[in-house]
């Protein structure tokens, strides 16, 4: 027996602890979503390609090395005449060794540009990994408070059956004493199904929104989970910043400044396949003789070389190429431009919207206590016979909407907190 009691309490310990680890507040919830995004995995994966693909393109400024080779047997006898009585027998074999030592002294300016647009290219993965990470902070905010949205709305249906509940109860005593018509009893039951209805209608979103949180931090949208922060928690509000400091901060600005460098990067490529290039190496050949008669050395040929190449005439192919990299360019200084308008206007809407939802919750919360009072006093004159079944219906109702109000209002704040830290860039301010 005393066996049973101890595997008992171990087994209660261990659901109690698991029960435990199921509640994640919005700070442990959003350092779980982090740690598993594919999305910021995948950012990250496209930032280390294009570091190496810097690496790649500084290698054009070093020596390049190339070995190639080749052997030709020819199957047939074949003699080399001269004339009579003058023939050579020819080798079967024939083959080559080569080794070329190749180094750009001048190239126009491609090899140079191309690795300037490399380094860019590697700056914009950078700020497009920050961009993917605030997207995906503000999409783990929306879905926690979404959740706690979800419990408190159900929590509150849950009391509000409770409240038609009980004056039903009250209701179906006093009918079968006569007190009451049916038709009071009836009001109070339709009214009573009805939010039964709305309540399993709250526990069916709440049961979504808590599998939402599970699939974005990568666990079976069936595992159980609870959030331990309610909707109307209170949250440090952030002081409001100008303009400027969430210009410096946003990473989607940062990459439209990148890609107008990229752009002039990409002109100065196109202007640079048209200057002279010039390049200086080292070859040498080992191999066979091209006339390669029967019992001939072989020859070891060694030579320096130089290569220039000046181009000359395009039929205007440089000025078109450049033209259209130049539009291209303007095109980036105005989705720049547009990328600074939508940044203030996001910055100054979710201000706005943060600081009249924080002004609302308290409206709201009087409204409650308004409704929660007004449903007393109803409900108390109906008992008493001062008042008819339709004013206790209309207090009920009005508690209802006064409280499905407040949640939403707090949920908007929260959601307008999130919408605002993600306008200023508030990771990058911390």
């Amino acid at each position: 027996m005393r066996n049973k009691i101890i595997i008992g309490c171990l087994l209660l310990g261990a659901l109690s602890a698991k029960a435990q680890d199921a509640r994640l507040s919005a700070v442990e919830y959003k350092e779980r979503v982090l740690e598993y995004s594919r999305q910021i995995k995948q950012s990250s994966e496209e930032r280390i390609a294009m570091q190496h693909a810097i690496k790649a393109a500084k290698t054009g400024f070093f020596p390049s090395v190339d070995f190639s080779g080749s052997y030709q047997y020819r199957i047939n006898k074949y003699d080399l005449d001269f004339g009579p009585g003058m023939s050579v027998e020819m080798d079967h074999n024939t083959y080559s060794l080569g080794a070329t030592v190749s180094q750009p002294i001048y190239a126009g300016g491609q090899i140079y540009n191309n690795y300037k647009a490399a380094q860019v290219q590697g700056k914009i993965t950078e700020q497009a990994e920050e961009l993917t990470t605030d997207n995906i902070v503000y999409s783990a905010d929306l879905n926690y408070w979404t959740a706690a949205a979800r419990k408190g709305m159900y929590d509150v249906m849950c009391q509000y059956v409770d409240i038609v509940g009980e004056l039903a109860n009250v209701l179906t005593i006093r009918f079968n004493d006569g007190q009451i018509s049916k038709t009071d009893l009836l009001q109070v039951e339709s009214r009573l199904k009805e939010a039964e209805l709305n309540k399993s209608s709250a526990y069916k979103e709440y049961q979504i929104a808590l599998q939402n949180l599970n699939s974005l931090m990568g666990v079976s949208p069936l595992d159980p989970i609870e959030v331990e922060d309610s909707i109307t928690t209170y949250l440090a509000l952030p002081l409001q910043v100008g303009e400027d400091v969430a210009l410096r901060n946003r990473p989607d600005y940062a990459i439209s400044e990148l890609n107008i460098e990229y752009q002039k990067r990409q002109i100065n490529l196109s202007k640079a396949k048209y200057n002279p290039s010039l390049a200086i190496g080292f070859q040498g050949t080992w191999g066979t003789p091209m006339l390669n008669v029967k019992g001939s050395d072989q020859l070891w040929t060694p030579a320096v070389f130089a290569s220039l190449k000046i181009p000359l005439f395009r039929w205007g192919a440089r000025f078109k190429e450049v033209n259209s990299q130049k539009a291209i360019l303007r095109s980036k200084e105005y989705a720049l431009d547009n990328t600074r308008d939508k940044i203030a206007q996001e910055v100054a809407n979710a201000w706005t919207s943060l600081t009249e939802y924080t002004k609302q919750i308290t409206v709201a919360e009087e409204a409650c206590k308004i409704a929660e009072e007004n449903l007393d006093l109803n409900t108390f004159s109906y008992n008493e016979g001062k008042l008819p079944i339709l004013d206790v219906l209309s207090a009920q109702l009005s508690w209802i909407q006064s409280y499905s109000s407040l949640i939403q209002t707090w949920y908007q704040q929260k959601a307008s907190l999130a919408q605002y830290n993600k306008a200023i860039g508030i990771r990058r301010l911390q």
